[in-house]
């Protein structure tokens, strides 16, 4: 999944679209070090086995995401976040759902 289906994401679930125009103004700029930095900027966001779940508009959505954190001493790296879904809270425990591309 890339920004352009994040924001076709935005388009589908209107009710989310604020929130995810939002959280991506502030990832884009983000150069977070760890899981602790992004839970002290997203307090609703969990790790789960690699992944960074954010909880979208009340819990309603979940964003499946892949974060590699910036490194070093000034941060040599700035780390990359790669988006694997969003899906609606009812499709989340469907851990198949998880990604959409698989197969393709």
């Amino acid at each position: 999944m890339t920004w352009k289906h994040l924001s076709d994401a935005a388009r589908c679930y209107k009710d989310a679209a604020k929130e995810l125009k939002s959280w991506m103004a502030i990832v884009k700029s983000a150069r977070w070090r760890n899981f602790l930095e992004v839970h002290s900027v997203f307090t609703d966001t969990d790790s789960v086995d690699g992944y960074v779940i954010f909880n979208v508009h009340g819990n309603r959505y979940r964003l499946i995401t892949v974060i590699h954190y910036a490194k070093g001493q000034p941060r040599e790296t700035n780390g990359h976040i790669y988006i694997r879904s969003f899906l609606r809270h009812s499709e989340y425990d469907d851990r198949k759902k998880w990604y959409p591309f698989a197969g393709e």
